[in-house]
């Protein structure tokens, strides 16, 4: 059990669409995902204090308050700015592509690599800096069949329904389809390169890079066919699961994809996302 349930599944436009409720008032089940989230967080390697152990550098005999000075000031540093503009706010986008992610896992079973999470593998340069490409790149193993996972992600609490932020969505997943300036085939390399950094070694791992190999190697035409798209809506909005109202995909239509590799998403969470992303920040590293 996750917390999370599905209200809806049917169709519209000719494509998938999955309603999700997350129930917030089920406290031990809101506590898994925050856990989920806030460990996130706190492996992130920006987060993780031992990234920058002194003695890595041959430093020796150092004085243990000096140690502690250090320290102390790399964890305010490496602190993400807070904003009031939810559009620029990194904490807000960290926080609710880890939960798409999370539904993604749980869901459906789509496998994740800490190795090949650029949210994870954060550079101290890039910690106010919005995360380049496809939001939640993955893989989908499905009846022995691999396909690589490209989910895109928009969060809304707009009263409106549909919301503004279809039309970017619709536009970043039609990108990603025709792999403009080579979006899609980037992430596969850069997701090719994280996990080469994956300890466990097994057949699936193989099967994956291999994969994923194909992918490069083969023709662009064939690319959207070994993908499965996600595109992801985040809602807060009172109206969407008692009314079961899908309509922020009324006018969602894509080209050049096959009806089957693309499954549209909307998640009800009612909570506001800033507030609830600053908690998680707040309890993975303290202000």
């Amino acid at each position: 059990m996750t917390g999370i349930s599905k209200v809806l599944e049917t169709e519209l436009n000719g494509l998938k669409v999955n309603l999700f409720e997350f129930d917030i008032e089920n406290e031990e089940r809101f506590n898994e995902i925050k856990a989920y989230l806030v460990n996130k967080v706190k492996i992130s390697k920006v987060h993780n204090i031992e990234e920058y152990d002194l003695t890595y550098y041959g430093t020796k005999n150092l004085n243990p308050d000096f140690v502690a000075r250090f320290n102390e000031q790399v964890e305010k540093i490496n602190i993400p700015k807070k904003t009031k503009i939810p559009q620029f706010d990194v904490r807000r986008e960290r926080v609710t592509e880890w939960m798409a992610q999370y539904l993604l896992e749980h869901e459906y079973g789509c496998k994740f690599y800490d190795e090949a999470d650029k949210r994870v593998n954060l550079k101290t340069v890039e910690i106010d800096k919005h995360t380049d490409g496809i939001d939640v790149p993955g893989i989908w193993i499905d009846n022995d069949r691999i396909r690589f996972v490209v989910c895109e992600v928009k969060a809304s609490e707009a009263n409106q329904i549909p919301c503004d932020s279809v039309q970017s969505l619709q536009q970043d997943i039609q990108k990603a389809i025709d792999d403009v300036d080579n979006r899609v085939s980037h992430e596969i390399l850069e997701y090719m390169h994280g996990i080469r950094n994956v300890k466990m070694q097994d057949d699936i791992l193989e099967k994956i890079v291999d994969f994923l190999a194909k992918l490069i190697a083969g023709e662009k035409e064939d690319l959207a066919d070994n993908i499965m798209f996600f595109p992801f809506l985040l809602r807060n909005n009172e109206k969407i699961v008692p009314e079961m109202n899908i309509d922020d995909y009324k006018n969602f239509s894509l080209q050049g994809v096959k009806r089957e590799n693309v499954e549209n998403i909307i998640l009800s969470f009612r909570k506001k996302f800033s507030e609830f992303s600053n908690e998680v920040y707040e309890e993975a590293i303290g202000e």
